[in-house]
């Protein structure tokens, strides 16, 4: 009898915890689609009112008008944060799912209605604060279960670069996002807008410690890395760009000036630590012995367009804020494709994966070319319908990956040494 119970209790504990994981499932699920659609109506607008297709109606003015604000808030921290903290972390963490469901959820909810309050049209500054306690909800729950696992742990193992990431660009979010709700109550009764724009440098963090986060456990299957070093980093660039930023905030309207000077400061800062993080990555990648599988591919392309975006800050003093937000794009999918195929063992198409790829590889070319916009709008669509079409697929059949059908084998080593 008390053999029957104990596999009873233990058989509805392993329960929990598959609806535990499910539930985290789906919320993660659920944020990347959300990402998705807020890339596809922001982006798709912008390209068809540029090319002077954009119906002429209320609603579609309200999507161009909310196109800013849409990329700014709804693709890279729901992707990210919400999308790649609610499916991959609790993994990395040897967790079973998130540690406050409940609480994931609720954030999901709050920042899917302040989207749809922005692309509706509506008052801008109810959606905006919306996202705050979403996105301050969400990152609450992943800090918390990465905290919780590291005080379960028997044996204290280092966090893995991507574990890095994801937690300092959480903190990053706590801290900074009450100061954008501060700002928002504060001014609620003008008639001026809420300067969403200014809120660029910690999504700037958020793409620059999660991205390499995610681009370093791509290329752990094929080099070794030192976690050290760069955890030191990003965490040295996760807080002196919270207080830069900050104090930039506070400085608005009284010393223009200096604000300007402080958020200089900030985009050096993260200019170094891209670079610092580079030349790491580059170290521990000289001697591997690489295969151009699908995840590699997007972490180049990560690396070339931050690269590329480091050439033009220099030249013209603008343009590294741009190539974050575009190599969000490698980051993001290249992180999909590594969870799906190597990290969770499942087949996607790699035909469709490789042409997706490519497209959006002449897409970002087609972006530095005068005339070539609609051009590049448009290899950006086809792109997007590959991806859409490869997550289709890969989901429909939803079958383990093996060694035929997969770019490398599912269970190797991490390249990480202490």
């Amino acid at each position: 009898m008390m053999v029957a119970h104990n596999q009873s209790q233990q058989n509805e504990t392993s329960g929990d915890g598959m609806r535990v994981a499910r539930k985290g499932n789906g919320t993660g699920a659920a944020y990347v689609v959300l990402a998705a659609l807020a890339a596809l109506a922001g982006g798709g607008a912008s390209t068809l009112s540029e090319m002077g297709m954009m119906p002429a109606t209320a609603g579609w003015h309200a999507v161009v008008q909310a196109h800013p604000v849409l990329m700014l808030l709804y693709v890279v921290v729901p992707a990210l944060l919400g999308g790649f903290g609610s499916l991959w972390l609790p993994r990395a963490v040897q967790r079973s799912g998130v540690l406050l469901p409940r609480l994931n959820d609720a954030g999901f909810l709050c920042v899917f209605a302040g989207a749809a309050l922005t692309v509706t049209g509506a008052e801008l500054k109810t959606a905006t604060l919306l996202w705050c306690v979403g996105t301050l909800m969400t990152s609450m729950a992943l800090l918390a279960t990465v905290f919780d696992s590291r005080a379960d742990m028997d044996e204290r193992k280092p966090f893995s670069p991507f574990v890095w990431g994801e937690m300092l660009a959480a903190a990053v979010m706590l801290l900074t996002v009450p100061v954008m709700a501060g700002q928002i109550v504060k001014h609620w009764h003008d008639a001026t807008a809420v300067n969403v724009e200014s809120f660029a440098g910690p999504v700037g963090l958020v793409v620059l410690l999660a991205g390499f986060g995610v681009v370093f456990e791509i290329s752990a299957r094929v080099g070794k890395f030192s976690e050290k070093p760069v955890a030191f980093i990003m965490a040295a660039a996760a807080a002196s760009g919270v207080v830069a930023w900050t104090k930039s905030v506070f400085m608005q309207g009284t010393e223009s000036a200096g604000a300007m000077q402080v958020g200089s400061t900030m985009l050096a800062l993260c200019s170094f630590a891209a670079t610092c993080l580079a030349v790491l990555w580059l170290a521990g990648a000289w001697n591997a012995r690489a295969t151009l599988r699908v995840p590699l591919l997007w972490g180049l392309g990560f690396m070339s367009v931050v690269s590329g975006g480091w050439l033009v800050q220099l030249v013209q003093g603008n343009g590294l804020h741009s190539a974050l937000q575009l190599g969000a794009l490698y980051v993001v999918c290249g992180g999909f494709y590594l969870w799906r195929g190597e990290e969770c063992g499942y087949w996607y198409p790699q035909l469709m994966a490789y042409l997706h790829f490519a497209c959006t590889a002449v897409a970002t070319a087609l972006v530095f070319v005068p005339g070539a916009q609609m051009a590049s709008g448009a290899f950006f669509g086809l792109a997007a319908l590959c991806f859409i079409g490869a997550v289709v697929v890969s989901f429909r059949r939803n079958q383990q990956a093996t060694a035929h059908c997969a770019a490398m084998p599912v269970q190797v080593s991490k390249g990480y040494r202490a």
